[in-house]
């Protein structure tokens, strides 16, 4: 019996959605009958951040055709400068964050880049490439969105609000965790 649990509770999280590769990033999904929790692990998951753009987001989960309902969650983030910190993103820099089903496409995070996890502001006080103090957010309210012509996409957006904040290219790293409890509707097409 134990043998074919093991395969069950895989293929669901497979049917579920999948994270896709990235060094720093895993995703673990459990549940079954379109019920789920996702837990995902940051372990120093680099994301670049442009001086151009100020902003940036990192796809976290592929979610399976259908209707997705976020029903709740909670995160706690830790945030380290890779990059030399005079010279690119500067101490002390106040970094937005927040999950969405749309990739980061300005400094201001809004709408659909903002619509799992609200933006959440935290100041990068780590010296160095030490990690910021932890930042922590609760899915507030419950949304539901429509995977049934495209599958829907889950993304960590990045930005910071003033041009004074990031001087020229540079790293981020992402430590911590992120939990939500989520339903799978079905796909009605």
């Amino acid at each position: 019996m134990t043998r074919g649990l093991p395969r069950t509770l895989a293929r669901a999280a497979r049917e579920a959605g999948l994270a896709p590769p990235k060094l720093g990033l895993k995703a673990v999904t459990t549940g079954q009958g379109g019920s789920y929790r996702t837990v995902f692990t940051f372990a120093g998951m680099q994301v670049p951040v442009t001086d151009a753009l100020a902003y940036a987001g990192q796809k976290i989960l592929d979610f399976s055709d259908g209707k997705v309902r976020i029903k709740g969650g909670t995160a706690r983030l830790q945030f380290a400068v890779l990059t030399t910190r005079a010279s690119t993103i500067n101490d002390s820099a106040a970094l937005t964050w927040s999950l969405g089903s749309a990739v980061a496409s300005s400094a201001t995070l809004a709408g659909t880049m903002v619509n799992v996890l609200a933006s959440t502001v935290r100041t990068l006080d780590g010296a160095g490439a030490a990690l910021s103090t932890a930042s922590i957010a609760d899915v507030a309210a419950a949304v539901t969105l429509d995977g049934t012509a495209t599958p829907v996409d889950l993304y960590l957006n990045l930005a910071f609000a003033t041009g004074t904040d990031i001087d020229a290219d540079g790293t981020l790293a992402v430590t911590g965790t992120a939990t939500l409890l989520w339903e799978n509707w079905g796909d009605n097409n």
